[in-house]
């Protein structure tokens, strides 16, 4: 096994196989109050924040909603989503048991806020592979700077040439590759189209887990 020390994961799109649920919740959200949702709606609002997308809708398709209704709405199918549905990428957990067994020290670094993501961990008994939990709103940070993976590699204690980024979205793990670390990039459907942006700044890029085990697990 090529020894690694530490290792910083994203989630959605990562370790979960959770974009879908992204990407289909405004479709969702708009069926669900009886209405009929345009072709690819959630394609359109993928690079949207919450509220971004909530004030879309609203405007969109004429709701008498609030923004923060829209939201609440949204938020409850992601919610059921990830206490009920969200899973592992195929590979993902045995890739983590492998990396804690040789002593890998591991964090998760996600967009995500843990209300809606606990559920999903617990349910899959996944919380006990990460020395710690940490998302950009907690620490008011984005992956869009560098300083987020530092705080993470300190805490873990490990420079950013001795610690892995595992990520799926180009902007992160470009991030991650011009602070100096070491990244893996994960491949995912939902930012296909970017994949040759990502391999670019990819120490490894991997289609999936499997080829990641091959490369670190030789």
């Amino acid at each position: 096994m090529k020894k690694i020390k530490a290792a910083i994961f994203d989630m959605d799109g990562t370790l979960l196989d959770s974009m879908q649920f992204w990407t289909f919740c405004p479709e969702l959200y708009i069926e669900s109050i009886g209405l009929k949702p345009q072709e690819k709606l959630g394609e359109k609002l993928f690079s949207m924040s919450m509220k971004e997308g909530a004030e879309f809708l609203k405007r969109e398709y004429k709701l008498n909603f609030s923004t923060v209704e829209i939201c609440h709405g949204i938020n409850n199918i992601l919610k059921d989503a990830y206490k009920n549905s969200i899973q592992f990428k195929a590979g993902a957990l045995d890739f983590l048991k492998e990396l804690k067994a040789n002593g890998t020290k591991i964090a998760l670094c996600t967009n995500t806020d843990r209300e809606l993501f606990a559920p999903a961990l617990k349910r899959l008994n996944a919380e006990q592979y990460f020395n710690r939990i940490f998302t950009t709103s907690e620490m008011g940070m984005s992956k869009e700077h560098p300083e987020i993976f530092n705080a993470v590699s300190d805490f873990l204690g490990n420079t950013p040439q001795e610690t892995w980024i595992f990520e799926d979205a180009l902007y992160a793990i470009r991030t991650a590759k011009n602070a100096g670390y070491q990244t893996c990039g994960i491949y995912d459907k939902s930012f296909e189209k970017y994949a040759e942006e990502i391999k670019k700044f990819s120490t490894i890029y991997c289609k999936n887990y499997e080829e990641a085990k091959n490369f670190f697990f030789e």
